[in-house]
C-alpha cells in the first residue's frame, strides 16, 4: 500500500519533468508544476522510500537481495533523474536503444560530466546496475540511495575491492540477468575529448562471455558551457555491440584499445599519443 500510494503521488509531480519543461522556459506553468513535484516527491514520496528502505534494509544485507537489483527503487532514481535534467535544462535525446536486445550484458559510456549517468538512468530500461567510486559512500543518502540500487564499487589502488566488484558483476550479468554500466575512462574529461581507457571493467565481459553494447554520448560538453536558464540538447546513442565470439581470446588490454577504436571512431576523434 505504501508502495501504491507513494507511485501515485510521485506520478503527478513528475509529470512537468516527463514533458520536457525546464527552467529556461520561465512559464507559470512549469513553475507550478515544479512546486507539486517538490512537495509530493521530496515532501512525501521521499519519506515513504527511505522509510520502505530502512524497513527492509536488513534484506540487502543477505547476499540473496544485494546481488538483485529492486526495479522499484530503480524506478525512483529514474524519476529522480528526470527532475535533476529537467532542471538544468537538459534534454536527452535517446537513438538506437528501441530495438535493443534483453540479452545482459556490458553497456560502456563516454563519460563526460556528473550528468551522464542521469542521463543514462532516464533512457535505460530493463535491470542493470551502475559501478561508481567508493567515494560515493561517503555521504550517508547517496550511499543509501545507490546500494538499493545495486551500485557496484571500485576503489583505486585497492585490488580487493576490485576483484569483489568483478565478481559480483560477473554474477549480475549471468545469474541476475542484470546489466551491468560502466565509464570505461574512470573519470569526466568535461570537454568531450575521449581519454585512454582503463582495462578492470573489461575483465566483467572476459569472465562472464557476454556481449559489450556501446553507449555514445554527444554534446553533453555544451551543457556544462551553457547559460543559466539556457536549455542543451544532448544525443545518447546506442551505437554499436561487440558479441562475445568477437573478442574471444583478447587480453583485457586489447577488448579495451578495441573499444576505444570504436567510440573514436563513433565521436570523429583521433587518439593524441
Amino acid at each position: 500500500m505504501l508502495i501504491l500510494i507513494g507511485a501515485i503521488l510521485s506520478l503527478g509531480g513528475t509529470i512537468g519533468t516527463w514533458f520536457g519543461f525546464g527552467f529556461h522556459t520561465k512559464s507559470p506553468w512549469y513553475l507550478f508544476l515544479l512546486l507539486a513535484f517538490f512537495i509530493t516527491y521530496f515532501v512525501v514520496y521521499l519519506n515513504i522510500y527511505w522509510l520502505i528502505y530502512l524497513i527492509t534494509i536488513r534484506k540487502f544485507k543477505k547476499i540473496e537481495s544485494a546481488e538483485k537489483v529492486n526495479l522499484f527503487y530503480l524506478l525512483n532514481v529514474r524519476w529522480t533523474a528526470e527532475f535533476i535534467l529537467t532542471i538544468n535544462g537538459i534534454f536527452v535525446k535517446k537513438i538506437g536503444f528501441k530495438n535493443r536486445k534483453k540479452e545482459a550484458g556490458l553497456y560502456l559510456f563516454n563519460h563526460i560530466s556528473d550528468y551522464d549517468p542521469w542521463a543514462i538512468y532516464k533512457i535505460m530500461g530493463g535491470r542493470y546496475a551502475f559501478v561508481g567510486k567508493k567515494a560515493l559512500t561517503g555521504i550517508p543518502m547517496v550511499k543509501a540511495m545507490a546500494s538499493s540500487i545495486g551500485t557496484l564499487y571500485v576503489d583505486n589502488g585497492d585490488k580487493d575491492t576490485n576483484n569483489k566488484m568483478i565478481d559480483k558483476a560477473v554474477r549480475y550479468i549471468t545469474k541476475q540477468d542484470t546489466s551491468v554500466v560502466i565509464a570505461p575512462e574512470g573519470t569526466r574529461s568535461f570537454d568531450g575529448q575521449l581519454r585512454p581507457f582503463k582495462h578492470g571493467g573489461f575483465h566483467i565481459a572476459l569472465h562472464s562471455k557476454c556481449p559489450i553494447y556501446l553507449i555514445g554520448i554527444k554534446n553533453m560538453e555544451k551543457a556544462l558551457k551553457k547559460k543559466k536558464y539556457q536549455a542543451a540538447k544532448v544525443d545518447i546513442e546506442l551505437f554499436g555491440e561487440i558479441k562475445p565470439e568477437e573478442y574471444e581470446g583478447k587480453t583485457a588490454g586489447e577488448l579495451a584499445e578495441l573499444c576505444e577504436e570504436k567510440y573514436r571512431v563513433f565521436l570523429g576523434q583521433e587518439k593524441h599519443e
